[in-house]
């Protein structure tokens, strides 16, 4: 591959600019994940976003993207591969580089191969994935059809990866391997620790003198769906000289029981793995959320190692029926309580035999809230094998938010009780955001 111009640090591919691609994207009919999965991966490199360009399925709109890229720039593409004739990703780039496109017989090959492995037939929209721009490579899809692109051509170092996000993030992680023989920086030594039920404030306030005393690492703080990701990592030409373990260390011992992930792994999954490991089973008994906790307990294979069921108690009426609350109890503290979550959780578990009962109850808003009982109060509770633990919650977000708070702050209360041999102990920390003793 032909030279590249220096860019950040001591890398030829120290910059980064990246192109998705889609009308549905500009439409708004999705959001732009793949732009977000590839910027962290190429931050973790050390390598630097310079920006995030958004364009529609027209060959003079991705030109003009690529027209705004810097020469010797390294620039990622994303949709536009696949068997439509609205994709024209690899038609636009072979035209701004003025170089032709033909048919790959590798590709065609490993595509004809994959059609009769399904069953289906090698037709026109298959073959448009094996067109090829004269110059760069191709990455087999593990997952879908159309291949992966890379190389050099009109002075930058490109790679094309398809729109899907399942099959993009294959592609990418063996598209960065292979770019690095070009000058890409490999991955950074960093720590990632992944946080429920701490606001980003309080982290990063927590964080504050940690910081100071190691100014040369760089921190991150960003909001996910199961709470806060905070990293530590080395900035290019910085030596670790056991400054980022003594800052993890710290952080992790500030963060404590926090702390639900070291790696990019979501907390139901951390869940999921830690009930597996026990041979232990929940159940779920929900209001507010209305299913959204046993959603999450489900998204991965393997649920049904641990997961028994779950019932959606909406209504006073069913959470009578459904799992056992008394109707005294509901008229004396009312739905949104301490008392009936506990109910609910205990019922459950004793309705379906579960190890572990968990039940969310609250008012996500935006109306139905009071003086002693505001919008976004929630009560979650957790019946360990007998011992039960419930909690209040002041979420003060709108509806959405408040039911993603409420999920999060579930799930992280099982995985507390979880991750110690000790159901009886309160699975409650002094870092909690949003809980009320």
């Amino acid at each position: 591959m032909g030279s590249v111009n220096k860019g950040r640090g001591d890398s030829p591919l120290g910059e980064a600019w990246l192109v998705a691609v889609g009308d549905e994207l500009l439409l708004g009919r999705i959001a732009d994940t793949n732009s977000q999965e590839i910027a962290r991966q190429l931050t973790a490199r050390g390598v630097a976003v310079r920006g995030v360009t958004v364009v529609g399925d027209e060959v003079a709109a991705i030109g003009r993207a690529l027209d705004a890229t810097p020469s010797g720039a390294l620039v990622i593409l994303s949709g536009g591969l696949g068997p439509t004739p609205d994709d024209l990703t690899r038609e636009a780039v072979a035209a701004w580089a003025r170089v032709p496109v033909a048919e790959s017989p590798p590709i065609a090959a490993f595509l004809r191969q994959r059609c009769a492995a399904r069953g289906v037939a090698y037709g026109e929209g298959t073959a448009r994935q094996a067109q090829l721009p004269a110059g760069l490579d191709w990455l087999a899809n593990p997952v879908g059809s159309a291949p992966g692109l890379f190389g050099e051509l009109g002075g930058r170092m490109l790679l094309l990866l398809p729109g899907v996000p399942s099959e993009m993030r294959p592609l990418l992680a063996e598209g960065l391997a292979r770019l690095e023989a070009a000058g890409l920086p490999v991955a950074r030594p960093a720590v990632l620790l992944r946080t429920a039920q701490v606001a980003e404030s309080v982290l990063a306030a927590l964080c504050d003198p940690l910081r100071q005393a190691a100014p040369e690492l760089t921190w991150s703080w960003w909001l996910v769906r199961w709470g806060v990701d905070v990293r530590v990592s080395l900035p290019p030409g910085v030596v670790d000289g056991g400054r980022l373990a003594e800052a993890a260390a710290a952080l992790r011992a500030a963060l404590g029981v926090s702390v639900y992930a070291d790696a990019m792994i979501d907390l139901p999954a951390v869940v999921q793995d830690l009930l597996t490991a026990r041979a232990a089973t929940v159940a779920t008994a929900e209001s507010c959320t209305a299913g959204l906790v046993s959603a999450a307990l489900t998204d991965r294979a393997g649920a049904s190692d641990c997961f028994l069921g779950g019932v959606v108690a909406y209504a006073d009426r069913l959470k009578q029926d459904l799992v056992d609350v008394p109707a005294a109890l509901l008229a004396a503290h009312g739905a949104v309580s301490g008392e009936v979550a506990g109910a609910m959780a205990a019922g459950i578990r004793a309705r379906t035999g579960a190890d572990y009962g968990l039940a969310v109850t609250g008012i996500a808003g935006p109306a139905g809230g009071g003086a002693t009982k505001p919008v976004g109060t929630t009560w979650i509770a957790c019946d360990a094998r007998g011992h039960l633990h419930v909690r209040c919650y002041r979420f003060p977000a709108d509806r959405g938010r408040n039911r993603q708070l409420a999920v999060a702050a579930a799930l992280d209360t099982l995985r507390r009780v979880l991750r110690v041999d000790d159901d009886a102990r309160a699975p409650w920390a002094e870092l909690d955001t949003w809980s009320r003793p």
